[in-house]
């Protein structure tokens, strides 16, 4: 009796916190489809999961990198592995959802990812701004599906080639796409960490998704843009082909990164994929085949059992031809979900390198990648991206076929390659709006930062943007110029304030009365404390400028009984045993 036809993994995943940030707010997924197992960054290293042969359900790797600042980045991260990790495994039980095609159960699978952690942003003040990116690299028998949200990314190598079978939402690679700058020229823009999409930003996300076929001796690597921003693609397939196990590679790949900065946290998977169910190398054919979404796919899970057969108008999903005959049906219905199947409070414990570290007690945690939805520039649902750009093709390179081999030995360092480090740059306090970016807190330089985006989408339209890229640069100049106004009246309102409780303190340190000395002093008070309340004006968005205007005009009213009193006790209005009496209350 003839064998049947196999597929093995052999992988390894590594995270880092990198060479800045206090914490880790990347993970990763290691899913096998068919017994359930899975590996996570919060989890111990499990050995059965390093080399396993696929079973009929497939297998689902995954990188997430979390945004939000403080817990909350890691918090999303980690709502999105389980997530999807978990609805997958509760999808291909299920006596209906599981007719929907592979490539379908793992959009809606993300889908339902950027829902819970959007509904965790909306209802948990603590994680308020929380998103993720999250790249998936799904294997159903020799096909390979990849579903993306953000800037993670996914390459192929294939005998002597790398190819990205990802594609950014970014802003940098909308300006690719319309043909306003290079490659090249993109590795370095000052807007390389603006993206269009994150789970969570949103209440409903556009979840790219592609497919091509697998070859034998395949390796994918998947990486958060900690690596991918520091390491050239060329340089991965270098590090990859010359280290003797994935292991060392996924250390070499973070120590090279940690080496040119480390300002983000850096995570990578490498997975290599061989058996007699594989077909022969091919060359790459370009990017990956793009699947749009079904108009079967539910935008919406119904676990308490209302779906039917007629709700999803698809045939059963099919066989195939890989079966390993002892994984069949080794997955179980499950219960349906609870909203959250797991808690997402508890802290990872971040995986680190020997290198030092550098701390930066003012600033522990460094905003990295900016925010900047779609949705945010134009309220018009039917006005869509610019339409992709052809991927020029990649040059090759001699990149044998490697066996790992599950070593425990993982050299410090990795020899020059001939890439030339990249330069570190200085992270701008734009970064810290935490609408636009990793980390957290506000800066009013934020806004001028959406100006000068907008002037930069403007400024390309001479030289071909279409038509409706130019309404988003408008609409977003126009949202920009209202958040401006309204800091400025926000400033100059508080600016007032403050000038004239300088200006009562100057007054009142003139005076030698000594008769007048003990009210003075408790009026000096009352002004230390209206200048408190200023203080936690200054923190409230300039969008809630109704509510400023509110305080600063009580704050202007109690100025103006202060300054009336001052003027009484300077001029001798009032007698001096009018001075004991109680401090103005504020």
């Amino acid at each position: 009796m003839a064998e049947l036809p196999t597929i093995n993994l052999a992988l390894y995943a590594q995270t880092d916190v990198g060479m800045v940030r206090s914490g880790n707010e990347d993970n990763f997924l290691i899913l096998d489809l068919s017994t359930g197992r899975s590996w996570t960054a919060s989890e111990e290293e499990p050995s059965d999961l390093l080399t396993y042969a696929q079973g009929y359900y497939g297998s689902l790797l995954a990188v997430s990198d979390g945004m939000g600042g403080a817990l909350a980045g890691e918090v999303a991260s980690r709502m999105a592995v389980d997530t999807v990790r978990d609805r997958m495994l509760q999808l291909q039980a299920h006596e209906v959802y599981s007719r929907l095609p592979f490539h379908e159960r793992l959009r809606l699978s993300i889908e339902e990812a950027n829902i819970l952690i959007h509904g965790e942003s909306q209802t948990n003040p603590a994680h308020k701004g929380l998103g993720a990116t999250f790249t998936g690299v799904a294997t159903h028998g020799s096909q390979v599906f990849f579903g993306q949200v953000g800037d993670s990314r996914a390459y192929l190598i294939r005998g002597g080639n790398i190819v990205r079978t990802t594609k950014d939402q970014s802003l940098v690679q909308q300006l690719i796409d319309a043909g306003q700058i290079t490659e090249e020229e993109a590795e370095t823009h000052s807007y390389r960490n603006v993206i269009l999409q994150a789970l969570g930003a949103h209440g409903s996300v556009n979840v790219e998704v592609g497919c091509l076929t697998l070859c034998n001796m395949d390796t994918l690597v998947i990486c958060s843009d900690g690596l991918s921003g520091k390491v050239h693609q060329d340089e991965i397939a270098q590090i990859v082909h010359e280290s003797r196990d994935f292991r060392s590679a996924c250390q070499l790949l973070i120590n090279l990164a940690n080496e040119r900065g480390g300002e983000d946290n850096i995570t990578v998977v490498i997975a290599q994929f061989s058996g007699s169910g594989l077909a022969l190398p091919e060359p790459p054919q370009g990017e990956p085949q793009s699947l749009a979404r079904s108009p079967d796919t539910p935008t919406e899970i119904n676990w308490g059992g209302g779906a039917s057969d007629d709700q999803l108008n698809v045939p059963a999903v099919p066989v195939g031809d890989i079966v390993n005959a002892v994984e069949v049906g080794a997955t179980q219905p499950l219960e349906a979900p609870s909203a959250q199947t797991a808690p997402f409070t508890s802290k990872v414990d971040p995986v680190t390198t020997e290198l030092s570290r550098t701390t930066d007690p003012l600033n522990p945690l460094r905003p990295i990648t900016s925010v900047f939805a779609p949705i945010d520039l134009n309220d018009d649902p039917e006005v869509g991206p610019l339409p992709s750009a052809k991927t020029e093709p990649f040059e090759s390179h001699d990149t044998r076929p490697i066996h790992p081999q599950n070593s425990a030995a993982v050299p410090s360092q990795h020899p020059p390659i001939s890439k030339a480090d990249s330069d570190t740059e200085e992270l701008s306090p734009v970064d810290k709006d935490p609408q636009f970016s990793k980390g957290g807190g506000r800066s009013r330089k934020g806004l001028f930062f959406l100006v000068g985006l907008a002037l930069l989408v403007i400024g390309g339209l001479a030289v071909g943007v279409t038509a409706h890229f130019k309404q988003q640069a408008q609409a977003a100049l126009q949202q920009a110029q209202i958040k401006i106004e309204n800091q400025n009246q926000k400033d100059g309102r508080i600016g007032s304030l403050r000038d004239k409780i300088a200006e009562l303190n100057k007054r009142l340190q003139a005076s030698e009365k000594p008769s007048t000395k003990k009210r003075l002093n408790d009026i000096v008070e009352s002004l230390n404390r209206l200048s408190q309340r200023l203080d936690d004006v200054n923190k409230i968005s300039p969008d809630q400028l109704n509510e400023i205007s509110q305080v600063c005009d009580d704050i202007g009213k109690e100025l103006s009984k202060i300054e009336e009193e001052v003027n009484s006790l300077l001029h001798g209005l009032l007698p001096p045993m009018e001075t004991d009496r109680d401090p103005i209350k504020v």
